[in-house]
């Protein structure tokens, strides 16, 4: 298979998971080169959504596959794309997520191998289905307070 179908293919799960949460479809289109570096191609997507941090006014997207958690910025002005985490999900440690219906949204926290806490915030039309996906990779129960 060529390369070029090996992208569109990549590309059309990634849209389709990026539908079901509700993302923005150009959001994922400017983030693929970087998500293609990253993904494995028989990895296929749990969870893709928008994401933001306290305090950062860049917006983040988050891709969850069994075998990778990938999650990307994209600066406000000039839409620069960097990786800010790739990592194995079962290296993170610490992982807590909370699931807000009413808010539309899922808090997430998780402590990644060099030792930084990140905290996301999860936009998703899809919180509980979201919250399943996470629980399918995480394995465990979401923490409520």
């Amino acid at each position: 298979m060529e390369p070029r179908a090996k992208t569109r293919r990549l590309l059309d799960r990634l849209v389709a998971a990026a539908r079901r949460t509700g993302a923005d479809a150009a959001t994922v289109c400017r983030q693929l080169p970087i998500l293609h570096s990253c993904v494995p191609k028989d990895d296929e997507p749990v969870l893709l959504a928008r994401a933001t941090r306290p305090g950062d006014r860049a917006t983040y997207l988050l891709l969850l596959t069994a075998r990778r958690l990938v999650v990307t910025r994209e600066t406000r002005v000039l839409r620069r794309q960097h990786l800010h985490l790739n990592a194995d999900p079962r290296h993170l440690s610490d992982v807590i997520w909370t699931p807000e219906p009413t808010m539309g949204a899922i808090a997430l926290s998780a402590t990644a191998v060099d030792g930084v806490r990140e905290h996301f915030w999860i936009r998703t039309a899809a919180v509980e289905a979201s919250a399943a996906a996470l629980h399918g990779v995480f394995g465990r129960q979401p923490a409520f307070v």
